[in-house]
């Protein structure tokens, strides 16, 4: 017999054991769809939005459902209830994230508050964002927050075809300014095309899917020249990356800050703390601080301009949610501002539109998957340790007995007396689970809520029609990089609710119109603004 009969038949034999020990173990594992050999549920896990086939899982298999990719175990997590016993109840064993060779030991992105494990470093670095972040603190980042979102009214009047670049710009430009007291020109400023070079760096090695060197850790130590190798040149690029994005901007802002140019901003929070008594920064104190300024900008960017572009979606498919919210913010609001952080508990309709957009259009259907740190027992089912733990977003947002009717867009299920009982708040669900939820929560709810009310004050957001008043339906195409959900650019008419409203930059940015009356749209009424 050849030595490659030999290897083959060694080859099968691994194989049938394999099989035969995955139907053994399945048994004591959540139930789950059956895979095969060797890749487990990898067509499963690699088809396109496949977290909405879960809801089909859910009712065959019930609320914790188990899959296997080579022989990594995955929980999905389909319902609150048990997303809460596990990531919240026990935080402890389910606070971990899985690794990763490739992102996080080979290109060094394990700074990122999403990448690190359970730990004493992870409390170290997500502590001062988490205080940062409180809603009594942020809530005095109010005037950056208004002053970019009137730059992006201005930007839509010009040019409002281009909404999703003026989306991206206005929300870099402002938490760039409150995490590094920088304030930027234009999009193209280096920092924020570090940014993005950065984020795509990441979304591509994401769409990938598994490397090779996560499956097989030992390939970590082959040479780029070596035969299958060639994702040795991708680590340089994204270890660089990586490096680039950590220090670029955090010593700029530092020695600026240092010198005396100080701007209000997480960093300058930061200086003020780690040198009130006369001392000298350290390296640990770089290290920190530069994980941490990093952490808010990326984390926060991508997320909020995806949460802006599903609102104006909405807001397009859906007149009179729109007309709605209008009225709202033209009875209590007034003629002479903009809404304000203030008026959120007096715009109720405007806030369950906002809750609307996040259970519709989740910007993480799966979240962020956790990892169990140890073995565990749940509802009898054994969950191996470092099991990949993944809370199914979209099923419990689509959860037809918490949100009747869930494919319906309707903003009203949210408000007191409208039912008998109030939906849970998808927010709730939307930002993570226990001590993994997304510390930025706060800062992301006011950005997209002054943005959503601004644009609602000073705009109409409806379907583009041809020159015979024919509409043309949008073409909406929403795709996913495996973790963040995202809609392309699509085509809507974003017009001044007054022809007074072109006269923005001419007028000193104080305009006094008459609103038009149109068609499901608010009456004719005189309205002042400052932008």
């Amino acid at each position: 017999m050849s030595e490659s009969q030999i290897l083959a038949d060694w080859i099968v034999l691994l194989v049938v054991i394999w099989w035969l020990r995955s139907i053994f173990q399945r048994d004591k594992h959540p139930p789950g769809p059956n895979g095969y050999p060797i890749i487990g549920n990898l067509f499963d896990l690699s088809a396109r939005e496949w977290w909405k086939n879960t809801l089909k899982w859910r009712s065959e298999y019930g609320d914790v459902v188990f899959l296997r990719s080579f022989g990594q175990p995955m929980i999905v997590v389909n319902s609150y209830d048990a997303a809460i016993d596990l990531f919240e109840k026990r935080f402890g064993t389910y606070s971990d994230r899985p690794t990763s060779v490739m992102l996080n030991e080979l290109q060094h992105w394990d700074w990122m508050l999403s990448g690190l494990p359970y730990g004493e470093q992870l409390r170290k670095l997500r502590t001062p964002v988490l205080k940062f972040f409180e809603p009594s603190n942020i809530q005095q980042y109010e005037d950056i927050q208004m002053d970019e979102i009137q730059k992006l009214l201005r930007s839509l009047l010009r040019d409002p075809e281009c909404f999703r670049q003026h989306f991206k710009t206005s929300m870099a430009s402002s938490i760039m300014r409150i995490s590094y007291g920088h304030e930027i020109g234009s999009f193209e400023d280096p920092f924020i095309s570090l940014a993005n070079r950065a984020s795509e760096h990441i979304d591509t090695a994401l769409q990938q899917g598994t490397f090779i060197v996560d499956v097989v850790p030992w390939l970590k130590y082959l040479p780029k020249w070596f035969p299958g190798a060639g994702f040795q040149v991708i680590v340089e690029r994204g270890a660089k990356l990586s490096r680039d994005m950590r220090y670029i901007p955090y010593f700029f802002a530092r020695d600026k800050a240092l010198c005396g140019s100080r701007s209000r901003s997480f960093l300058s929070e930061q200086l003020d703390e780690r040198t009130k008594f006369g001392g000298k920064l350290t390296e640990d104190d770089d290290a920190s601080m530069s994980a941490m300024t990093a952490i808010c900008y990326i984390a926060g960017t991508s997320t909020s301009v995806t949460a802006l572009m599903f609102f104006i979606l909405a807001m397009t498919l859906h007149q009179e949610a729109q007309k709605r919210a209008q009225d709202e913010i033209d009875r209590v609001v007034g003629d002479s501002r903009l809404p304000e952080l203030s008026d959120r508990s007096q715009l109720p309709y405007c806030f369950s539109l906002l809750k609307e957009v996040h259970r519709c259009y989740p910007v993480l259907p799966l979240g962020v998957a956790h990892a169990s740190k140890k073995a565990d027992t749940y509802n009898d089912y054994f969950i191996p340790a470092k099991s990949v733990v993944i809370p199914n977003i979209w099923a419990m947002l689509m959860d037809p007995q918490e949100y009747p009717n869930p494919d319906v867009f309707r903003p009203e299920r949210f408000l007191p007396g409208a039912n008998e009982h109030i939906p849970r708040d998808p927010t709730k669900v939307a930002f993570g689970f226990g001590r993994r939820v997304c510390p930025g929560k706060p800062l992301a709810e006011n950005n997209l809520f002054l943005a959503a009310t601004q644009i609602l004050a000073v705009f109409n957001i409806s379907k583009v029609k041809k020159a015979d008043g024919t509409v043309i339906e949008p073409d909406v195409k929403i795709n996913s990089d495996g973790i963040v959900r995202q809609v392309d650019s699509f085509r809507c008419a974003i017009e001044p609710r007054s022809t007074g409203a072109a006269e923005l930059e001419t007028t000193g940015f104080r305009i006094e119109r008459d609103f038009p009356v149109e068609e499901g749209h608010s009456n004719m009424k005189k309205n002042v603004f400052s932008i």
